[in-house]
């Protein structure tokens, strides 16, 4: 298997003028051959994939052809991370998921839902305010609420930081996490997040080709306030990566609906030609504990994405 990689490392060494479509295509194939975490969970089989589509490419009039060739082909594996991007498309994968040459990120998929006996929803704070990219306020006198978008955007962890800090400051005595309907995004930005509320190492990416990597939170920890994390089925990759360390960890207790379960670690090999192969190197999982591949994040208090804000709020008064 080494000797496999080398040989597609190798070829990406080459320049790409001297190096053929077939040459490419062979590059393309083993890495995720090589890399992908788990081949059997692939909707496609592998090797079925390199007699099907090496022909194609081999023959392909021009890049473009060659590229749709390796896209297609790579959209056959099926799991809504592991992509082939052509160089064109380069920037706007790294502004999806971090300009990060080479390191893990996470990407989206998957829905889920739940159900419970409706309630009236307690008002937010109107208007929120704004650190960043995330809104923020105070929820009756005490309660400090955190809504992020996605763990994607510039500024996002920073803004987490700045809100909780001026919550602080306003008398919040605990704490409300929003990420229902989050799509995840950044590795590096769901460790900083969670730095804000705890610290140590509460992740590690599983692969079928190295020992598990840990991830530690970052930064200083500011508040070890109760803290509630409201999720439902949309809740995506390294948002359930987020609410599920907290809750494996004992820091936070999760509201909602069990969420998506896809969080495949993504590592970007960058070609010759300007172009990136995205293949899904490992999955998320608590330190300590299983995967959140397939099964997503269970909630300790199980309700609708309507109703968790208030069965948050009634957590965190009944906590002792």
């Amino acid at each position: 298997m080494r000797a496999l990689l080398l040989a597609a490392l190798l070829a990406l060494g080459g320049t790409v003028g001297a190096t053929s479509y077939e040459a490419r295509f062979d590059v393309a194939w083993r890495l995720v051959a090589e890399r992908y975490w788990d081949l059997d969970a692939m909707a496609i089989d592998w090797d079925e994939a390199r007699v099907e589509y090496g022909p194609a490419a081999r023959d392909a009039a021009d890049d473009d052809a060659f590229y749709t060739v390796l896209e297609t082909m790579y959209e056959r594996i099926g799991d809504d991370h592991t992509a082939f991007v052509r160089p064109e498309r380069v920037a706007e994968f790294r502004q999806r998921y971090g300009d990060l040459p080479c390191l893990g990120v996470f990407g989206v998929a998957g829905a889920g839902d739940a159900a419970a006996t409706p309630r009236a929803a307690p008002a937010l704070p109107d208007p929120l305010l704004l650190a960043g990219p995330v809104a923020y306020g105070l929820l009756g006198e005490a309660t400090g609420y955190v809504r992020i978008d996605d763990l994607v955007r510039d500024g996002t962890s920073p803004g987490v930081r700045s809100a909780v800090d001026d919550l602080l400051a306003l008398g919040a005595e605990s704490f409300v996490l929003d990420l229902r309907g989050n799509p995840g995004g950044r590795l590096v930005t769901m460790m900083q997040v969670a730095g804000v509320f705890t610290s140590g190492f509460l992740w590690r990416a599983v692969t079928t080709w190295s020992l598990p990597v840990p991830y530690p939170a970052l930064g200083a920890t500011l508040t070890d306030a109760p803290l509630a994390v409201l999720v439902d089925g949309d809740v995506h990759s390294a948002a359930e990566g987020l609410a599920g360390a907290l809750q494996m960890s004992g820091r936070a207790i999760i509201v909602g609906a069990t969420t998506a379960g896809n969080v495949e670690a993504v590592l970007p090999f960058c070609l010759r030609d300007g172009s990136q192969a995205w293949v899904a190197t490992g999955v998320l999982a608590p330190i300590g504990g299983p995967t959140w591949e397939g099964r997503g994040v269970t909630p300790d208090v199980e309700t609708t994405s309507d109703d968790a804000l208030g069965a948050a709020l009634d957590a965190l008064t009944a906590r002792p």
